[in-house]
């Protein structure tokens, strides 16, 4: 992952640190997926509600793609 190669190539920061973060930085992804994931299965869920049919929850409330991501 690229903040693994920063945080491994930073001279400032020893490597246990660097572990650390990096273990940090995967559990924060992980759950914010999990956030995005749930809000996204919400707005589909109002959607389909017949009683809210005048408004596209899922247009007008979807997130982005993921900017924090594993490459």
């Amino acid at each position: 992952m690229a903040y693994r190669q920063t945080l491994n190539g930073c001279s400032s920061i020893s490597k246990f640190d660097a572990a650390s973060l990096s273990r940090e930085f995967d559990s924060l992804r992980a759950e914010l997926n999990d956030i995005r994931t749930k809000f996204a299965a919400t707005l589909t869920k109002l959607d389909s509600d017949a009683g809210v049919t005048d408004t596209n929850y899922g247009s007008l409330g979807a997130l982005a793609t993921a900017q924090f991501t594993a490459t």
